[in-house]
């Protein structure tokens, strides 16, 4: 980027997509700003991409659900005098339930996450973002936000959110320096516990609809670079966007319905 202290500011960089997203942005020269909850794996990336890479990385440990949270990650910047010209919402959490039979707290929790904060720190550095000659937004969105999901009620609505958002602030944004895009995968091959649900669907699932984190991540920045506003990667999952888009909802509503709680019974059952 040609200025040390202008920075990618990552939340949910310590591993999954925000990870992979840390390391894309690295290989491309840009110093990143990691935040996410405190723990050995954000320091552990950090190292890594310091080691990989010729960037600056300074990392944030905080719980972005408490609501001072995304104030402190401004003051932190400022602070250190960091300039941020990329902020990425990759923070988030997925979860399938029985919405009647879940906490409170298990909702709470996706709503304070999945949308206050990713709004809450687009609003407090757009001012920032706008200094620059040219300037990003890249909210990592979800499939999920393409129709009501049961047993995922509260994530995919979440996501539907983020979607709705991300373009709406965009057309705002149309007149300034900063685009907004928002990226929305399929299955990411990430963790044990995402692998352990891919399987569920099937090897054809697997082998066609599912992407690594680093693909998506590489996918995306790339397309955020170009200015697009929505990004959905993978071939195969954008034709079974356009082919769903064309069935009734009822149908495609039970439909998944009955993959997802396929999935959840699996879940209890082990």
């Amino acid at each position: 980027m040609g200025n040390d202290m202008i920075y990618t500011l990552i939340t949910g960089g310590s591993m999954g997509i925000g990870k992979a997203l840390a390391r894309e942005c690295a290989r491309r020269g840009m110093n990143l700003l990691l935040v996410a909850l405190p723990g050995p794996e954000l320091e552990q990336t950090a190292n890594e991409i310091r080691k990989d890479f010729s960037v600056k990385v300074d990392t944030l440990g905080i719980d972005l659900t408490g609501p001072p949270s995304p104030g402190k990650v401004l003051e932190w910047c400022e602070k250190s005098n960091y300039t941020i010209d990329i902020l990425m919402n990759n923070a988030g959490i997925a979860g399938s339930a029985i919405f009647e039979e879940s906490s409170i707290e298990y909702s709470d929790e996706r709503i304070l996450l999945n949308i206050r904060a990713l709004v809450i720190l687009s609003r407090l550095f757009i001012p920032m973002l706008k200094q620059n000659k040219k300037a990003y937004i890249l909210n990592t969105g979800s499939f999920s936000a393409y129709q009501p999901l049961a047993y995922k009620s509260v994530y995919a609505a979440s996501k539907s959110f983020v979607h709705l958002f991300s373009l709406a602030i965009n057309e705002e944004l149309r007149d300034t320096s900063v685009s907004v895009t928002v990226v929305n995968p399929n299955g990411v091959r990430t963790n044990t516990g995402t692998l352990d649900r891919i399987k569920t669907h099937g090897k054809l699932v697997q082998k066609t609809l599912i992407l690594d984190a680093d693909e998506i991540a590489q996918i995306a920045v790339e397309g955020m670079l170009k200015g697009k506003n929505i990004i959905v990667p993978g071939f195969w999952n954008r034709c079974i966007l356009q082919i769903t888009r064309l069935l009734p909802s009822n149908f495609k509503i039970k439909k998944a319905a009955k993959i997802i709680r396929k999935e959840l019974l699996n879940k209890i059952n082990e």
